[in-house]
């Protein structure tokens, strides 16, 4: 199971649900983008205000660097929800779930238009829309249940049954963003194209990156 980000002392945006959230949106990009586009929403969550915090160099290296373990971790098939975003049999939808799923939708609008230029396989373009509707019912499952059924959507799975596969559906979409880079010829978002093999892992294993990620 993977862990949420521990953010820095200093930290003065949004909680390590919402990051991680939006940390997988930026993750989800079929085309390269810099993270200046997204690394914003962490600190304001999307609400331009008249003074914005800026985010320091420290602390964009520390974002970057869970940025590339999401990456890593999802490369290796190896991604799971952190504990704290575990699915609550009596609750349900937890605070901590409610901020990952703000989250992501909070980076989405920037992500989106470059999923809008792709042609995609109707596998992924299943996969894409169960995930953003799953993300929406965990945001407001009553107001987004409602407008499905007006717009004529029924026999929805219950929620409980579509977040068991939310970590399949995110692998699968960041991993289609990803061959959809590689397909285009583009310089992908790919956290270890500057890194040497020779250089230490960037997933902390102690490893050298072609001994470890970079196999």
């Amino acid at each position: 199971m993977t862990d949420l980000m521990t953010l820095p002392a200093d930290w003065k945006g949004m909680p390590a649900a919402f990051v991680e959230g939006a940390l997988l949106a930026a993750n989800a990009n079929p085309k390269p983008l810099e993270p200046e586009a997204w690394l914003p929403v962490l600190i304001n969550g999307g609400v331009v205000e008249d003074e914005q915090e800026a985010i320091t160099a420290e602390q964009k290296k520390a974002v970057l660097s869970h940025f590339e373990l999401q990456y890593c971790h999802i490369k290796a098939g190896e991604f799971e929800l952190p504990q704290p975003l575990v699915w609550d049999a009596e609750k349900g939808v937890t605070e901590a779930l409610s901020h990952f799923a703000e989250g992501f939708m909070a980076v989405w609008p920037t992500i989106e238009p470059n999923w809008a230029e792709q042609t995609m396989s109707d596998g992924t373009m299943r996969m894409l829309s169960a995930l953003i509707t799953t993300l929406m019912l965990l945001l407001d499952e009553e107001e987004t249940r409602a407008q499905m059924k007006e717009a004529g959507v029924t026999g929805m799975p219950e929620l409980a049954d579509l977040y068991s596969q939310l970590p399949l559906m995110l692998t699968e979409v960041v991993m289609a963003a990803d061959e959809l880079q590689q397909g285009a010829a583009a310089q992908a978002v790919n956290p270890y194209k500057e890194m040497s093999r020779n250089d230490p892992c960037l997933c902390d294993s102690g490893k050298k990156f072609k001994h470890c990620c970079g196999k």
